[in-house]
């Protein structure tokens, strides 16, 4: 199921204002912490396996999907992090923010493109990142990786495009209970016991991981053409994100 990560976690090029400066996006469990990113992207994990154990008194795959989708879209936060692919180049996603996109913190790091993080808060985007990554974006690499980049300007097109909402609603238009595999499994991700629901094809194909307590997602796992992995937390919680102090942020002229 090439679609399971397709779109959501594809690349997309917004524009945040300033000076010309364009930012590589790429957006795309309850109560554990997501994995944090590593500065430097490494192989991607081994295939999963392609086929799940069936579980005896499972819910059908389709009522799954359906109960973890609804819970999702209602959400209104949640975090998740971990590895999608972008052109043949693994990028370390971690995203936390809330489901209309006015309040997020996100960070993405490459090996090609460097490390960025984009804060959203109070109607402000600030930005801040290596010189790898100012020098990918063809910006001259003068700020401080230790600064953020106030760029205002782009705070209305960054919510739009970057929402929770917007993110899980592309996710699931991606995967269609006609393309589900009968078998459900079982697995505990993250301390968490949770329905496995697959590709038809099998596992290797794109897999979804929903909690059996209360329905949320777990995990996403990409397909053979479009892989990746991520692992959600902190659904409807506050996610404790704040603008950074004065002193750390930089104003374009």
């Amino acid at each position: 199921m090439s679609t399971w990560t397709r779109r959501p976690w594809g690349s997309r090029i917004a524009a945040v204002g300033g000076a010309g400066v364009l930012v590589l996006l790429a957006g795309c469990t309850s109560s554990t912490t997501p994995p944090a990113a590593s500065t430097t992207p490494t192989a991607s994990a081994a295939a999963a396996p392609t086929t799940v154990a069936p579980t005896a008194g499972a819910p059908s795959a389709e009522a799954i999907l359906e109960k973890a989708k609804a819970n999702a879209i209602a959400a209104t936060s949640a975090a998740f992090s971990g590895r999608v692919q972008q052109g043949g180049v693994e990028m370390l996603v971690d995203f936390k923010g809330t489901s209309d996109g006015s309040t997020s913190d996100i960070t993405l790091t490459t090996g090609t493109e460097g490390k960025a993080r984009i804060l959203s808060v109070g109607g402000q985007v600030y930005i801040q990142a290596d010189e790898r990554f100012w020098t990918a974006q063809g910006v001259p690499s003068s700020f401080p990786a230790d600064k953020f980049v106030k760029v205002p300007a782009a705070a209305k097109e960054f919510s739009d495009e970057f929402s929770l909402n917007g993110l899980i609603d592309e996710a699931f238009k991606a995967v269609t209970p006609s393309q589900l595999s009968d078998t459900v499994g079982s697995e505990v991700v993250n301390g968490i016991d949770s329905w496995v629901i697959t590709d038809s094809a099998g596992q290797g194909e794109g897999s979804l991981h929903v909690s059996k307590s209360d329905y949320q997602v777990v995990r996403f796992t990409g397909s053979s053409s479009s892989p990746g992995q991520l692992d959600f937390a902190h659904w409807n919680e506050d996610l404790g994100i704040t603008a950074p102090p004065k002193d750390q942020v930089v104003t374009l002229d």
